[in-house]
């Protein structure tokens, strides 16, 4: 590829060699030959300091931008420069690659399912799969130039197990081996424990602990790493007996993080007047958050399609254990 500095150079070479050789008249000659090194060292002089001359670069190159919806072709020196994204959803723990319905949002703008292989880069992207049977966290990327290889990590819905002990009794009150006492004014320390299945997740995203108890009890305080009281989820959550009432923590998602380690909620149930009466029954439930498409297009996080007004449930399942009094 010639430059301009090298045309130059080369100019200024020829017009001193004429000067030097074909030209008889000695004052003609010191002209001409004063005219070629004049051309001479400019060029010399734009090959060592191009920046000097700017405007004078590689002219036989060319560039242009055609604009397109996904940002434009940029073409510089007969070459494309066309920023691309290719994208996939995987196991965390695994290769086993994972499919279902892929959205993509340009910023703001609204989610579809229509691929955005050509980006633009330094504008925001959002990528995530809807799957019945993986959870897939979004990937929010910027592009940049060349080829933007995104990935977004799914985990394998896993099953869970719940358990339950009476603190002050020592005893296991899983599936019915030992009912506390609850009598009037009575009041129980209970435990309850939550572990979840290694490399997999019933919960990945945190969600809502729903517990489920007695109107005759007056109060009910639970305390754990993974719990708080400040929800920000929505749960339409149905009572499974008409005398009984609920309250509700959010869980983090360390609740159920894939590890398959044990997570601790201990519970202390301060009783009314009124005893709870023997086989009444009490409940766990953990309803968990997953992303979801809202109507107007943003990929949000919640345990039930709320701002659709639409009270499905988002997770794939909500793992509980029931419990019961003695009297």
């Amino acid at each position: 590829m010639i430059t301009y500095a090298t045309g130059i150079a080369i100019l200024g070479a020829i017009t001193l060699a004429i000067a030097l050789l074909a030209i008889k008249k000695s004052d003609t000659r010191k002209k001409v030959g004063w005219v070629g090194a004049i051309i001479l060292f400019v060029g010399i002089f734009t090959l060592v300091s191009p920046n000097t001359f700017p405007t004078l670069q590689n002219p036989m190159t060319f560039t242009a931008v055609t604009p397109s919806g996904d940002g434009g072709t940029i073409i510089s020196t007969g070459e494309a420069y066309q920023p691309t994204a290719s994208y996939s959803a995987k196991d965390k723990y695994s290769t086993t690659a994972v499919s279902g319905t892929s959205y993509y949002k340009v910023g703001n703008l609204p989610a579809t399912t229509t691929a955005k292989t050509n980006v633009k880069s330094g504008e925001t992207y959002t990528y995530w799969v809807e799957n019945g049977t993986y959870y897939v966290k979004p990937v929010i990327f910027t592009a940049h130039e060349g080829a933007n290889d995104i990935v977004a990590d799914a985990w394998q819905n896993g099953s869970v197990t719940i358990t339950g002990y009476d603190l002050v009794n020592h005893e296991t009150i899983t599936g019915g081996a030992y009912n506390t006492s609850m009598g009037a004014n009575d009041q129980a320390n209970i435990q309850f424990t939550y572990q979840g299945t290694a490399k997999q997740s019933a919960g990945p995203f945190g969600g809502v602990m729903a517990l489920e108890y007695n109107s005759t009890i007056s109060s009910v305080l639970c305390t754990g790493d993974q719990i708080t009281e400040d929800n920000p989820y929505h749960v339409t959550y149905s009572v499974s007996d008409t005398s009984h009432t609920y309250k509700l923590w959010a869980y983090t998602a360390d609740m159920d993080d894939g590890s398959g380690n044990v997570r601790e909620i201990n519970c202390q149930f301060k009783n009314g007047a009124t005893a709870a009466g023997a086989g009444a029954s009490y409940k766990i439930t953990f309803i968990p958050a997953n992303y979801y498409v809202t109507n107007a297009g943003d990929i949000v996080l919640d345990t039930e399609k709320f701002a659709n007004d639409d009270t499905t449930r988002t997770g794939y399942g909500a793992p509980s254990a029931t419990f019961y009094w003695a009297a």
